[in-house]
């Protein structure tokens, strides 16, 4: 049996897949801990895993844009740092989303093995830009390069923060480049949490840093009994949701353009609170994606990995509204694999934008059950753990 910990920075989207791997790895006889915000413990809770508390919380008063996420994140980095490390002190194995890096330097301080689990395809590459930066094809030098400086510029907001940490760790220095160097000289291990299907696997991505299939949830709670009344009570809705974004003018534009849709609709409230008062429409707060989608006929949604892989497994079309970050990737994707419409960015999202695109993406249902019944043949999580025991982790 192993002690793991999952070091899991994000939002819900983010955060709820490592819930799904590690209950897997505890269903394998291993003692599991997840690292994140107070605010996702519940999940965590639900999942029958250990928590520990990441001392940051990024709030819905503003959109949560990459520069906001990392000015709150770098602001109590060392904070965060001395949780991780208190999570991880009897730890034989860390496992670090994107944002986890303060794990690989808690890992080379207690000696711990440590990989990473993504969720979205960051690794350089000569086919896609960085999807956290671009969308717009750099050309195939261009794309591997903006990958390998994003990498690194995206440390720079730490940089001292973890200058301090490694030295109270008693670790030598170990500038952002040189760590990402390092790592990739000695091969550190990446599984990436999504589907091939979704993101075909580029030539040049290193053998040690596979795509293994999503991660969904597994069991957890159902449906409330007033949301599935709402759904057996007629046609299904349209769901609309934007997660944990918000953004000023969102309610204005949902409000309206449900109330000229004429059809079903589901709205999420979430953290800009939506809400849509017309007959025909249910408001919701947190429900299982992976049980109402299924039963619903459009998605609207922000293009989140989460909700995007969750969309796509219902074999539902989505109409997605990207606000930043991966979101744009997504939105792509999904109309790359005629899942779904030609997203509208948020700058430019209208009510009759919205309500022309939720008509169109009717028409894509083809498509994305095409997808649908592709991701139902994987088992990205029997596939994740059978590769962290190969890689990482001693025979037990």
């Amino acid at each position: 049996m192993a002690t793991i910990v999952i070091v899991g920075i994000g939002t819900r989207g983010d955060v709820v897949p490592y819930t799904a791997l590690g209950s897997a790895l505890a269903a394998g006889g291993d003692r599991v801990t997840i690292a994140t915000h107070a605010s996702l413990r519940s999940h965590v809770d639900e999942a029958g895993l250990g928590f520990a508390d990441l001392p940051v919380e990024f709030g819905a008063d503003r959109p949560l844009s990459s520069a906001r996420f990392a000015r709150l994140l770098a602001g109590r980095w060392l904070d965060i740092g001395e949780a991780v490390l208190a999570a991880a002190r009897d730890a034989d194995l860390l496992l670090l989303s994107p944002m986890g890096w303060l794990g690989y330097h808690v890992a080379q301080a207690t000696g711990a093995a440590s990989m990473g689990v993504f969720l979205q395809p960051l690794e350089p590459t000569a086919a896609f830009p960085p999807p956290l930066v671009t969308t717009r094809p750099l050309g195939a030098a261009g794309n591997r390069a903006a990958a390998r400086a994003f990498r690194v510029l995206g440390q720079l907001p730490f940089a001292r923060a973890n200058a301090e940490f490694r030295r109270r760790l008693g670790l030598p220095p170990l500038g952002p480049a040189a760590m990402f160097r390092q790592a990739d000289e000695q091969r550190w291990p990446v599984l990436h949490g999504f589907s091939s299907a979704v993101v075909p696997v580029p030539a040049d991505w290193p053998e040690h840093r596979p795509v293994t299939g999503y991660w969904w949830p597994r069991g957890g709670r159902g449906l409330s009994p007033e949301l599935r009344r709402f759904l057996d009570d007629g046609e299904p809705p349209v769901f609309v949701g934007f997660g944990s974004l918000a953004a000023p003018r969102l309610r204005d534009v949902v409000e309206q353009t449900v109330a000229g849709l004429g059809r079903r609709v589901i709205v999420q409230a979430g953290a800009a609170g939506l809400t849509a008062g017309h007959r025909d429409v249910l408001t919701i707060g947190d429900e299982p994606h992976h049980l109402l989608f299924p039963r619903t006929s459009v998605v609207v949604h922000h293009g989140g990995a989460g909700t995007t892989a969750a969309a796509l497994r219902a074999g539902v079309p989505s109409v997605v509204v990207p606000f930043t970050a991966d979101q744009p990737f997504w939105a792509r994707r999904v109309a790359a694999l005629g899942a779904g419409p030609t997203p509208i960015p948020l700058r430019r999202a209208t009510p009759r934008r919205l309500r022309d695109a939720i008509a169109v993406a009717d028409s894509h249902r083809t498509g994305a059950e095409a997808v649908s019944r592709q991701l139902a043949t994987e088992d990205g999580i029997a596939t994740a753990v059978a590769e962290i025991r190969r890689r990482v982790l001693p025979v037990q």
